[in-house]
């Protein structure tokens, strides 16, 4: 069966689902109601073990493809073990490295993106080649004799996959994306066709907030017409879910209001339903993806190090070139500008408050326990895969 055949069946299942929701005022749940304690974002070690375990051990995004177009394009990109410069390389392949010279530790590139054919160290002028080699040692004939071969830059393990650049955070580990995305979700994402699109001015935001908070904020369905009254919650629904389950990774489709239309009526999946409904994925361990009509949104949060109260997010819109959408360039850049506008205001004004509020007050000595409820299936099935990382201990 093709993944085209397979989608529909799914979509097609899922959006009869979502309308029975839609008119019993219900949503896919989880079996129980679960307890947790305001530790789960404050606790030290649990935030070491989830660098560890996590960032670590398995694949997870760092970059749309296109954020490196050329040769000798690179990112540098704050991982939570690792301070890191991914780069295309000559032969159109990505490598890597650990963002430090391997003479005394400086950090060789300090600029978020760039092009760059030496990579030389400010400290003492040592200079690698973009595929990581040792290319000179300054004043060589004073230093003594080593071993060059051994001291190029540490390499991470770094693949693309579906228009994205994926990362280990760890240089002792090997990538395999397609394994760590199992069929469904790599022929879901295949589907997609995210390699076809553009990046278009992404966004890194540093946030005084525990990973898991901001990850949960954006997996919550349960929040839309409280927290945003007067943007989403006037286009969206809010509380009604249909999920296909993959395991580490899963699938759900939501909707516009304005699929009221067919509430009531026996409709199947067809290419006029994007316009009413979001296709979203988490991908485990870190990252959300919704499918628009007309655009994908990617968010991906990670932690500071094994700080608990830090994380960092990043958030991507990836759009039809301006070729292939047929737009003029002006209309383009206006349209785009526009949404990462509505994107911007409610993110500041209506989401990081509440979030960034969540964990002050969960410092809170006597927080007490806290609940999630059965209908907040998407947030169950994270702490259910993070659960499982952390209590995997990693290979030697």
């Amino acid at each position: 069966m093709t993944i085209d055949n397979d989608m529909q069946t799914v979509r097609d299942r899922a959006l009869k689902k979502l309308l029975t929701h839609l008119s019993d005022s219900v949503t896919d749940q989880w079996d129980e109601i679960a307890p947790f304690q305001s530790s789960d974002y404050h606790d030290p070690a649990l935030a070491e073990l989830e660098r560890d375990r996590i960032f670590g051990e398995v694949p997870f995004i760092v970059a749309h493809s296109t954020e490196l177009a050329g040769k000798n394009d690179f990112i540098s990109v704050e991982l939570p073990r690792n301070k890191a410069i991914v780069i295309r390389q000559k032969d159109g392949s990505v490598k890597a490295f650990v963002n430090a010279c391997r003479h005394r530790g400086a950090e060789l590139v300090t600029e978020e993106s760039g092009k760059c054919r030496i990579f030389s160290c400010p400290y003492h002028r040592w200079s690698y080649d973009p595929d990581g080699r040792l290319r000179n040692v300054t004043l060589d004939n004073t230093f003594g004799d080593f071993d060059r071969s051994r001291f190029g830059l540490v390499e991470l393990p770094v693949a693309e996959r579906h228009g994205f650049v994926w990362i280990i955070d760890n240089a002792r580990r090997e990538i395999d994306v397609a394994a760590w995305l199992g069929p469904e979700m790599d022929e879901i994402l295949a589907g997609f066709g995210i390699d076809r699109l553009v990046s278009i001015d992404p966004h890194t935001y540093r946030r005084p907030t525990n990973w898991k908070i901001m990850q949960d904020g954006f997996l919550d369905n349960y929040h839309v017409k409280y927290a945003h009254p007067n943007t989403a919650g006037k286009m969206l629904h809010t509380n009604a879910v249909a999920m296909e389950d993959y395991g580490r990774h899963f699938w759900f489709l939501t909707s516009r209001k304005s699929i009221d239309q067919f509430i009531g009526q026996d409709v199947t999946w067809d290419p006029s339903m994007v316009n009413h409904t979001i296709e979203s994925c988490f991908l485990a361990p870190n990252t959300m993806l919704l499918k628009h009509a007309t655009h994908i949104e990617l968010l991906t949060f990670r932690p500071v190090g094994a700080d608990p109260n830090e994380s960092i997010m990043q958030m991507r819109v990836m759009a039809p070139t301006v070729e292939d959408s047929g737009l003029a360039e002006e209309h383009w850049e206006k349209r785009w500008k526009k949404n990462w506008d509505i994107l911007i205001s409610i993110l500041h004004d209506e989401d990081f408050p509440i979030l960034d509020g969540s964990q002050r007050v969960l410092s809170s000595m006597d927080a007490g326990t806290m609940l999630l409820g059965r209908n907040e299936l998407a947030s169950h099935l994270f702490r259910r895969e993070v659960r499982r990382l952390v209590e995997t201990a990693p290979e030697a």
